[in-house]
């Protein structure tokens, strides 16, 4: 099950990112703030017996942009398309909050993310050399998001927009 997560996971965040990531994780202090007062959606994938990954957005004011900041998965949970899910509920948040496009950055050594992400339609753009603490390159990425159609312009539209004929 995907929902916001909320400062009762604080203690289940953290434990999560240390078993996913070896350096650069986000801090207990920065979880809170994300939580509390940060301009971000944090999404948690959660089972009977605890939470199996989540996913961060970071919003920027008066910015067409969201950033997808962080996505982690329990390697006991890999391989079951929770990476996909959290990834589709991003991009669906990120919509709901107007966001046009996300952007994202992945170690160049990423294989698994970089074909998922390629898979759901991320393109690369760029590079940040130098970017994670030992020293490994990002690769930059980009997704347009599609607004899902205005319910009137689903059906059949009998008069023409603003004088077109």
């Amino acid at each position: 099950m995907i929902r916001p997560a909320n400062l009762s996971d604080l203690d289940a965040l953290v434990q999560l990112e240390a078993r996913c990531f070896d350096t650069d994780r986000v801090s207990r202090r920065s979880f809170h703030y994300l939580l509390t007062r940060g301009h971000a959606m944090l999404l948690v994938d959660e089972e009977h017996n605890g939470l199996c990954g989540y996913a961060l957005i970071r919003f920027q004011a008066r910015s067409a942009r969201a950033r997808l900041y962080s996505i982690a998965i329990d390697h006991e949970h890999r391989s079951r398309g929770i990476g996909r899910a959290l990834l589709t509920a991003a991009e669906d948040t990120a919509r709901k909050h107007g966001a046009s496009s996300m952007r994202l950055e992945i170690r160049k050594d990423n294989h698994v993310a970089a074909r998922l992400y390629g898979k759901m339609g991320y393109q690369p753009f760029g590079t940040y050399l130098n970017y994670y603490a030992d020293h490994m390159d990002a690769l930059r990425m980009e997704k347009t998001l599609i607004p899902p159609a205005p319910a009137a312009m689903t059906g059949n539209a009998t008069q023409p927009a603003h004088g077109v004929t």
